[in-house]
C-alpha cells in the first residue's frame, strides 16, 4: 500500500458545485443531524440521567482527539525513521485530520441502547425475519442468501458506512460525500457478511464493513485508497484511540455512577500487576501506573483544597479527581505505546498481514486489559444497566414488530391494511426518500431488501429518549 493512495481525497461524487469543492469533512460532520443524535445515543448506560456519564457523542469526541493525537505522534515518528519519501514531503495534518474526523462518525449508525441495541436487532432478525411473507412467499426465500446475512448479522459498523453514504444532507441524496480516506478509516471489517460467515476472506474479522447495499461505494473505496482487501493502516490507529478513549472513561462513569470504588480499581489494578499473567515490560507498567494511582488520591487528600477569591474550598471527591488524572496519564502512556506497536509492525500493516491490535503485547497492553476485566466482571454487568438495556430490547423489539411487516408490503402494489397504511405514515420522510432514491429502477427482490434497510435505518437511526418515546406513545 502507497500513502499517496491511501490518503486519496477523492470522494464518490463529483458535482463541481463550489459549495462542494470548497468544503471539508470536518465541517460536513459537526454540522449533521446524524452527528448531533448522538447526544442522546447511549455509550455505555442508557437512558442515564446523569449529565456526566458519556454518551456517544462525547465519546466520539474523545476518540476524535486521541486519535488526532495518535495521528500527529505516529507520523512524526516514521518520519523520524525516514521510513518513507512520502512523510518528508507531506504535512502531519494528512495523518491527523483524517483520524479527526474518522473518530467523530466512527460509531454514528450504532442503534439506540449501546450494544445491546445492536444485538436486539440482530435477533429481532434471527427470530421473526422467516415469518414475514411477500406475495405468499417468506421474505427469506426472496432475497438473496447475502442480504438475509446481512441482516441476521446486524453490525454498526456496516450502519456508520450506509447511513454516511446515503442519509440525505443538505437537500441532496448523495449522503455525506466524505473523502475516501476518512470512509476507508473507519472500515475496521473489509468484508461482507457473507464472506465473513462462510469463512471466505480473512478469518481474523468476527464482524463485517459493509452491507450488500453498499459494495459498490466499499469497492470504489477499496480501488481508490489501494487496500486491495486489507485494512486502511489508519483503521489501526482509529481502533487504537476508541480502545483508550472507552477504557478509561468507563472507570471514571461506573465511579460517579457508584457502580466502582476507588478502592475497588486499585485493588483490582495491583492484584493484576503482582499477577503470574503478566511479564516485563507490561509487569513494570502496570505497577507504575499503580503507583501513581494512589500517589495521585494521597495527593487529593492532603492538598486537593483550591483556592477561590479568598476562601479555601475542600475537594468533595478526592477519588474522582485521582481517577480523572490518572485517566490523562494512563492515556498518554496507551498513545504512545500505540504510535511505537504501529511503527513496529509498519511493514505488517502496510502488507496488510498484521492480525490482531496495535495495543495487544504491548506495555500498556496489559493495563488495558485489567480494565477490560474489571468493567466487565462489575461494570457492564451492573443491574442498573442490565435493567436499561432489557427496556432497550423490548422498545426496538416492539417497534421493529410494528414497522417492519409494513414495511414489506409498501411500494409493492400489495394490499395494505389501514393500519399498515398508518404505521408506514409515521416513518420520517427522511428515511423514505433515501429508500426512493436507491430503490429508482431495481427488481423487487432487491426493494424488498431497501425497504427493510429503511425501516433498520430508521430504528437504528433514533435516539435512546426518542426511541423511548415512540414506544411509550404506541404501546401504552
Amino acid at each position: 500500500m502507497e500513502w499517496e493512495k491511501l490518503l486519496s481525497k477523492e470522494r464518490f461524487y463529483h458535482s463541481g458545485d463550489r459549495e462542494e469543492s470548497g468544503r471539508n469533512d470536518y465541517d460536513t460532520i459537526i454540522r449533521s443531524t446524524l452527528f448531533r443524535r448522538l447526544q442522546d445515543k447511549a455509550q455505555v448506560f442508557p437512558l442515564e440521567a446523569d449529565d456526566y456519564v458519556r454518551t456517544r457523542l462525547t465519546h466520539s469526541l474523545e476518540v476524535s482527539a486521541i486519535g488526532k493525537r495518535l495521528g500527529e505522534l505516529t507520523f512524526r515518528r516514521l518520519k523520524e525513521r525516514r521510513i518513507d519519501a512520502w512523510f518528508e514531503e507531506n504535512p502531519e495534518t494528512e495523518f491527523s485530520d483524517t483520524l479527526l474526523c474518522a473518530g467523530l462518525v466512527h460509531d454514528i449508525g450504532n442503534p439506540p441502547f449501546g450494544h445491546f441495541g445492536e444485538y436486539a436487532v440482530r435477533e429481532w432478525f434471527q427470530r421473526y425475519l422467516k415469518d414475514m411473507e411477500l406475495g405468499g412467499r417468506s421474505v427469506t426465500e426472496v432475497l438473496e442468501r447475502e442480504m438475509v446475512t446481512d441482516l441476521y448479522c446486524f453490525e454498526g459498523n456496516a450502519q456508520s458506512l450506509r447511513l454516511l453514504s446515503k442519509t440525505p444532507h443538505l437537500g441532496k441524496q448523495q449522503g455525506f460525500n466524505l473523502t475516501y480516506r476518512v470512509l476507508a478509516s473507519i472500515i475496521k471489517y473489509p468484508v461482507s457478511s457473507f464472506a465473513m460467515k462462510n469463512g471466505s476472506g480473512s478469518s481474523q474479522y468476527g464482524k463485517f464493513g459493509y452491507y450488500v447495499a453498499e459494495r459498490p461505494l466499499f469497492l470504489a473505496v477499496e480501488e481508490a485508497v489501494g487496500t486491495a482487501g486489507a485494512r486502511h493502516p489508519l483503521s489501526y490507529l482509529l481502533e487504537a484511540a476508541d480502545d483508550i478513549a472507552y477504557r478509561t472513561s468507563d472507570l471514571e462513569d461506573a465511579m460517579v455512577k457508584k457502580i466502582l470504588t476507588f478502592s475497588q480499581i486499585a485493588a483490582v489494578l495491583e492484584e493484576y500487576a503482582t499477577g503470574d499473567g503478566i511479564m516485563g515490560d507490561g509487569r513494570g507498567e502496570m505497577t507504575e501506573a499503580v503507583l501513581l494511582l494512589k500517589q495521585m488520591y494521597e495527593e487529593e487528600i492532603a492538598h486537593g483544597d483550591r483556592k477561590m477569591g479568598g476562601a479555601v474550598v475542600r475537594n468533595p471527591k478526592p477519588e474522582l479527581t485521582a481517577i480523572q488524572r490518572w485517566n490523562r496519564y494512563v492515556q498518554e502512556m496507551m498513545i504512545g505505546d500505540a504510535a511505537s506497536s504501529f511503527e513496529k509492525n509498519y511493514d505488517a500493516i502496510m502488507n496488510g498481514t498484521l492480525e490482531g491490535d496495535l495495543l495487544s503485547g504491548t506495555p500498556s497492553g496489559c493495563l488495558v486489559e485489567a480494565i477490560s476485566r474489571l468493567c466487565e466482571e462489575v461494570v457492564y454487568t451492573s443491574p442498573v444497566k442490565i435493567k436499561a438495556e432489557l427496556f432497550g430490547r423490548r422498545v426496538i423489539d416492539s417497534l421493529m414488530g410494528q414497522f417492519m411487516p409494513a414495511a414489506v408490503k409498501y411500494d409493492t402494489g400489495e394490499a395494505m391494511t389501514f393500519i399498515e397504511r398508518r404505521i408506514m405514515d409515521t416513518v420520517s420522510d427522511f428515511y423514505k426518500s433515501m429508500y426512493h432514491a436507491q430503490a429508482a429502477g431495481k427488481g423487487e427482490e432487491e426493494r424488498l431488501y431497501l425497504r427493510i434497510l429503511m425501516v433498520t435505518d430508521y430504528i437504528s437511526g433514533m435516539t435512546d429518549n426518542y426511541a423511548r418515546r415512540l414506544y411509550r406513545e404506541l404501546f401504552s
